[in-house]
């Protein structure tokens, strides 16, 4: 059997891998436009030159050789034929497979403002392609501006900080990370950044750019009248999952591609995993979405349950924060909130009818995994009788006597 993977992403590659511990035999090619395999989350480290390339990359030099799968880099899929079981690429090569696993992730977006998408120096980043285009940009820039204040809006501004530039970051909402953080917990990590170096200008948006004679944004003009002046621009308001070459495939899609509990599209033998499905959100479910996609291609039937994924750990400047769940609920919702905090630390939890809707932990966040367990299960804690900040994993497991592993106390 051949299986053919699209994208080199944390699902593609944790597909290869199952596939290949598992049956060693089966041919693999996984194709992707990168020419590296690199961690996401790492990118910032990169364009901060506190790694080189490989030093952000998940695999070994040799994963590809000593597992044997076939990888074709700097190879983008344009279409692909159900019917023949084929793709074909952007250099006329036509790949036949048995089954096919769509990993492609996501991309950026350039929101249609007049100047933004004709500017030359406006990049996103999210890959290594991104990173390297920028890192050039930062040998001669000393001006930049990041639109967003998300998560990749924050790192790719903790990089160009490193690199000294002057950064101006640009959020429409009134906080960083909103999606994140709620007002306090966010407050903390726009101090430490204006600490370093970084401009805010929130609750803004940008309307125009100036475009000069060689085709470079050079000042952004805001809703507000504020003009800012710009060397280097960073998108990071948005991703879309990349899936346009499914266009007339007869896949079914709705701004992301859609599959069932088995990972499978609505066409016999595609699959899809990751950021494409829009429902993978982070890492390891990502990486969990590869796995069971490519066991269920190898004739298995394993389900994926775990839809949420409302699960983030930042951490800039030393601050560490776990985000969980619904953490910004609105006042019809009905929640109880809880907030404790001390010199070091910002703790929130929002309950509701004793169930725990989301969680905060800034600070130490040693010893809360099980908060995820909690929210995601829909746990009712209103009859442990403690406060809510005192219970611990211990509330909720058991030692199994016989086994020596913890399993959940019924």
């Amino acid at each position: 059997m051949k299986i053919v993977i699209i994208g080199a992403s944390a699902a593609g590659i944790s597909a290869a891998k199952t596939i290949k511990v598992s049956e060693p035999e089966t041919e693999v090619v996984i194709i992707s436009r990168e020419d590296s395999v690199h961690s996401r989350c790492m990118l910032h480290k990169f364009l901060g030159h506190q790694r080189d390339a490989k030093g952000i990359s998940f695999i070994a030099d040799d994963f590809f050789e000593t597992a044997g799968i076939t990888w074709l880099n700097n190879t983008t899929v344009i279409s692909l034929d159900p019917d023949k079981k084929t793709v074909t690429t952007h250099d006329n090569q036509t790949i036949s497979y048995d089954k096919l696993l769509i990993a492609t992730g996501a991309g950026y977006f350039i929101p249609p403002i007049p100047g933004l998408r004709e500017s030359k120096n406006v990049y996103g980043f999210r890959d290594l392609k991104d990173a390297k285009l920028l890192d050039r940009e930062c040998q001669t820039a000393k001006n930049a501006v990041v639109i967003g204040a998300g998560l990749v809006g924050m790192d790719a501004a903790v990089a160009l900080l490193e690199r000294g530039l002057n950064v101006t970051i640009i959020e429409m909402t009134k906080d960083v990370m909103s999606l994140q953080l709620d007002h306090q917990a966010a407050v903390a990590y726009q101090q430490l950044f204006e600490e370093a170096g970084a401009e805010f200008i929130l609750e803004d948006k940008v309307v125009s750019v100036d475009v000069n004679d060689v085709g470079r944004g050079t000042t952004i003009h805001l809703a507000s009248g504020k003009a800012v002046p710009a060397d280097v621009i960073v998108i990071a308001a948005g991703v879309r999952p990349a899936f346009n070459f499914t266009q007339g495939s007869g896949i079914k899609t709705n701004q992301a591609i859609l599959v069932g509990d088995d990972l499978k599209t609505n066409i016999d033998d595609i699959y899809a995993a990751g950021d494409v499905t829009g429902i993978a959100g982070i890492w390891p479910n990502a990486m969990k979405q590869g796995r069971i996609a490519a066991i269920n291609m190898l004739g298995e039937k394993l389900l994926y349950e775990d839809r949420y994924a409302l699960k983030n750990t930042v951490n800039f400047y030393g601050l560490t924060t776990l985000s969980l769940g619904n953490i910004n609920p609105e006042p019809e919702e009905n929640c109880e909130i809880f907030i404790r905090e001390d010199r070091h630390n910002y703790q929130k939890v929002v309950l509701k009818n004793g169930i725990v809707q989301g969680v905060i932990m800034q600070g130490d966040i040693g010893g809360t995994g099980f908060w995820q367990y909690l929210i995601k299960n829909k746990i009712d804690v209103s009859d442990k009788n403690k406060d809510v900040f005192g219970l611990s994993f211990a509330d909720f497991y058991d030692l199994d006597q016989q086994t020596g592993e913890y399993k959940y106390a019924v």
